[in-house]
């Protein structure tokens, strides 16, 4: 649980230092690139900041300066999606074990559920003991019965 709470915090201070580089950055417009337009043999507009033929048109880019506010909502929101990605990763690992142990609890119970119906199949009289712990053995009928409680108890619990 310590490392979850490393990472939100080592995320909230990721989109911090991205808010405040952006803040801090120079107000002045960043300077102009030289930006080539040609169209190669198949059709196809490249834009390159060499001229590949003598025909390539020549552009002047001027690029703004990133908006500080707009930068910091951004920065914000992505602080919060990931907040939010960390808490849905987080949840389904809770619902994953839950049903890890769900499965291993049915399992044990289909297995238990297989060895008595097993046990009651291959014995050849059944017996239940009395207060005093004697055995007292049932008749073939009340056995029988016994047997198909456990092979319904067995398909419940394993599915077949």
């Amino acid at each position: 649980m310590r490392y979850s709470g490393m990472m939100r915090k080592d995320a909230h201070r990721g989109a911090v230092f991205k808010a405040l580089v952006l803040v801090l950055w120079p107000a002045s417009p960043i300077p102009a690139g030289e930006v080539y337009k040609s169209v190669d043999a198949e059709g196809h507009v490249v834009y390159s900041d060499r001229a590949d033929t003598s025909t390539a048109q020549k552009s002047v880019v001027r690029a703004d300066p990133p908006n500080p506010t707009e930068a910091a909502r951004i920065a914000k929101e992505q602080g919060i999606l990931k907040a939010e990605e960390i808490q849905r990763n987080r949840q389904k690992s809770i619902e994953d074990a839950k049903k890890a142990q769900a499965d291993h609890a049915a399992q044990v119970q289909c297995d238990s559920a297989r060895n008595r119906y097993y046990a009651l199949k291959d014995a050849r009289r059944i017996y239940q003991r009395d207060a005093d712990g004697n055995r007292v053995y049932l008749s073939d009928q009340d056995g029988d019965a016994r047997r198909e409680e456990a092979r319904q108890a067995m398909t419940a619990a394993c599915g077949s």
